[in-house]
């Protein structure tokens, strides 16, 4: 087989592969996909170094960014330094003293009751001293000890008078209660974990050991002025009694020196951007590896998950967007086109923010960051506001606000701001009714960016200058360039993708259209009748919450078909000449109800987009012509006059805005030809006009209520009222003065 059959067989199965609607939504989701994808990880997918501490480099790396880079064998010597220099945490136990004071207590009373034993038994049987019984009470005696004290300590203690002893006494709780009143007291140094050495800090109590403690009991009691034999006794017996009144509460030092460790800045240096890190031929350091990590330049085993993240929340991110079409929005889910004007906008505005954010502002980071306040990311969910939907639009701005926070460094304060700037840009352009709209929103967004970014430059502590020098104009950039990158691509946009926006609309509201131009010479009748269709329709649409705006277009052009035929209308006919006088009925209702067609064709030949064309063609539904039928029934002797050959062809109005048209043309028709209207008749009449297009169900197919009915007719009728107001009576005099006044063009009648 030729490869020119291969191909076309390829080409031919393509396309019907192509004509299947999953198919196509799979290749747009899939490429949208891998877009996004590479935009918010395009940094993580440049090319990486593979270098080793000890390599040999093959060529000059240098950094492609101004960045401040941790010194961390610095920044590691001053945390462990100022770790050092913090105490552990003990906790003290303030109950030792008294057991400490009890135990000296019960030891020296004791030795009291041995001494009154050994005096009453030698008393009363002098003969036993040195017995076996004195034995008995000795070995009694070692028992009762509540501390291992030595034996020849207490034979001291036993032979001193009773007055001697109680000093003794006295002393030793003296030194104790002294020495524990400090707390501190541990029982050893040793106990402290490692990592965690203990250092000293003048004017401040600090742990110390019993060792510690013993030296100095054992340094006052040399400098003391007792005896000798005192100062021997006291030296031994005391240290018998310190105790620990502290404890390492090892927890509690290790938080503390976490903390303190956390709080000694990182201390930094500056590498600006095409800086050399690693010359060709030389062989990388330790510190050249830990310096291109830093600049994530350096391949790691790791280096696919930052990508891998990336397309999972990108992943994440479309599926919950087409879960919320698909709820709330089913015919923007089903409909490709509005899919892809989706993912058009959401490209638009990540791929505007990467190429600021790979923009090498500023050298200080701080600055740097005030500098990308000026990404314009109100931009895409105001077109989506403007072309496709409002509410689309906010659920939008919070899905690309978390975007573009990732495309800043993962930076929680861009994202804030780029949502509330959309958010601002979505109301702002919600409803507009003229160009300069536009404008209006630009600024509103600047002054809204403008307080965000001041508000968290003083939560998040930054500088004041540097935020009033560059965030705050950054912002006020960012709202106007928003609104300008708006209004230059709405016309591409509505254009490529056929679209109709309220923009589009006023455009084809302007009175030097074409279509209208010729309706004002050719039919002038039947555009005086129009605008005022319009105004009725307009005030009846903005109190039903309907489109006024296209409202008061469909009512500009719904009797456009009439300039093919305009003298057969009656506004458009001189006093006395009516060409249905000559013609049968029949032949004036066809002439009268292809006004309809004709306008549809004129409209559709001019470019008007779908909307307006509807409005033309619904705007009389299959409403019965009842003046040429009563005539015909009346001229007919054989009652052949069908009722269906005098109706319109309609459609009937699909729509509210359909609606408001009818019953607008309607209603200026009959008003009109009341000879003296005043309110009661307007009101009446307008209310008599509605049931009967109710009654002959012309409104069944739309979607209007009685309630909004009734404020149909509110707002005709105070449109009517302002038109056929009342006259002030000018006395005679008066009334020819103006009168000439009139004649000679110098005053205008009311």
């Amino acid at each position: 087989m030729a490869y020119s059959q291969i191909t076309a067989l390829l080409t031919l199965a393509l396309r019907k592969i192509w004509q299947y609607r999953t198919t196509r939504r799979i290749v747009y989701g899939f490429t949208f996909f891998l877009i996004y994808t590479v935009i918010l990880a395009l940094p993580h997918l440049s090319s990486l170094e593979t270098l080793e501490a000890g390599q040999k480099s093959q060529k000059d790396i240098k950094s492609p960014i101004t960045k401040e880079i941790v010194d961390e064998e610095r920044t590691r010597l001053a945390r462990e330094q100022k770790v050092n220099a913090t105490p552990p945490v003990y906790t003290h136990d303030p109950n030792v003293t008294g057991r400490s004071q009890r135990d000296i207590d019960q030891f020296f009373k004791s030795i009291a009751d041995y001494q009154r034993a050994g005096t009453e038994s030698a008393n009363a049987d002098p003969a036993s001293s040195g017995t076996a019984a004195e034995q008995r009470r000795w070995e009694q005696l070692k028992v009762q000890m509540n501390v291992a004290a030595p034996e020849t300590l207490l034979r001291k203690l036993v032979s001193l008078r009773p007055e001697s002893l109680a000093f003794i006494q006295t002393e030793t709780q003296n030194q104790i209660s002294d020495m524990l009143s400090m707390p501190g007291l541990t029982e050893t140094l040793d106990e402290m974990p490692q990592g965690m050495p203990l250092t000293r800090a003048a004017g401040r109590v600090l742990p110390y050991s019993i060792q510690e403690a013993h030296a100095i009991v054992l340094e006052r009691i040399d400098n003391s002025v007792l005896t000798q034999e005192s100062k021997e006794i006291l030296r031994t017996l005391i240290p018998l009694f310190l105790r620990a009144n502290s404890t390492l509460d090892v927890d509690a030092t290790k938080r503390l020196r976490s903390e303190v460790r956390q709080s000694v800045a990182p201390i930094t240096f500056l590498i600006r951007k095409d800086d050399v890190i690693v010359r060709a031929g030389d062989i990388v350091s330790d510190e050249q590896i830990q310096l291109l990590a830093q600049l994530e330049l350096l391949r790691t085993g790791d280096a696919w998950l930052k990508p891998l993240g990336m397309a999972l929340l990108v992943l994440l991110n479309m599926t919950i967007t087409l879960w919320y079409l698909r709820t709330y929005r089913r015919d923007f889910y089903l409909d490709e086109r509005m899919l892809l004007l989706l993912g058009l906008m959401a490209m638009m505005t990540l791929l505007t923010a990467r190429i600021v954010a790979s923009i090498n502002l500023h050298e200080q980071r701080a600055i740097y960051d005030q500098l990308l306040y000026v990404i314009p990311a109100a931009t895409g969910p105001m077109l989506i506001a403007i072309l496709l939907d409002s509410r689309v639009a906010i659920f939008m701005s919070a899905v690309l606000s978390v975007f573009i926070g990732i495309i800043t460094d993962a930076s929680i304060p861009h994202a804030i701001v780029a949502w509330i700037g959309s958010l601002v840009g979505v109301y702002s352009v919600s409803r507009f009714s003229q160009r300069m709209d536009f404008a209006r929103s630009g600024l509103i967004m600047a002054v809204a960016n403008a307080l965000t970014v001041f508000a968290i430059g003083l939560a998040a502590g930054v500088k004041l200058p540097i935020v009033a020098t560059y965030g705050l104009p950054m912002a006020v950039v960012n709202g106007i360039l928003s609104s300008v990158f708006m209004i230059g691509s709405l016309p591409y946009l509505e254009s490529a993708f056929k679209l109709t926006t309220s923009v589009k609309l006023l455009e084809l509201a302007n009175p030097n259209h074409p279509l209208l131009r010729r309706l004002l010479m050719e039919a002038p009748g039947t555009y005086h009748h129009s605008l005022l269709v319009g105004n009725l329709g307009e005030a009846a649409a903005e109190m039903i919450g309907a489109d006024a705006l296209l409202v008061r277009l469909g009512a500009y052009y719904h009797d456009v078909g009439k300039i093919r035929r305009p003298a057969f209308f009656i506004e458009n006919q001189a006093p006395g000449q009516n060409p249905h006088d000559k013609i049968a009925p029949s032949l004036s209702t066809l002439i009268i109800t292809s006004h309809v067609k004709d306008g549809a064709e004129l409209c559709r030949e001019a470019g008007l987009p779908p909307q307006v064309v509807d409005l033309v063609e619904q705007h009389h539904g299959n409403t019965l012509v009842s003046f040429f039928y009563h005539r015909a029934r009346e001229a007919d002797r054989t009652e052949s006059v069908q009722e269906g050959d005098f109706r319109y062809e309609g459609p009937k109005p699909q729509s509210k805005e359909a609606a408001l048209v009818m019953l607008a043309d309607t209603v200026e028709a009959a008003v009109r030809s009341l000879s003296q209207p005043t309110s009661g008749k307007i009101e009446g009449l307008v209310r008599k006009l509605i049931k009967e297009k109710l009654n002959d169900g012309q409104l069944e197919e739309c979607d209007l209520t009685f309630k909004d009915l009734d404020r149909v007719a509110q707002a005709f009728c105070r449109v009517f009222n302002g038109i056929y107001h009342t006259r002030i009576e000018y006395p005679e005099g008066v009334s020819k003065e103006l009168d000439g006044r009139k004649r000679s063009g110098t005053v205008y009648s009311g």
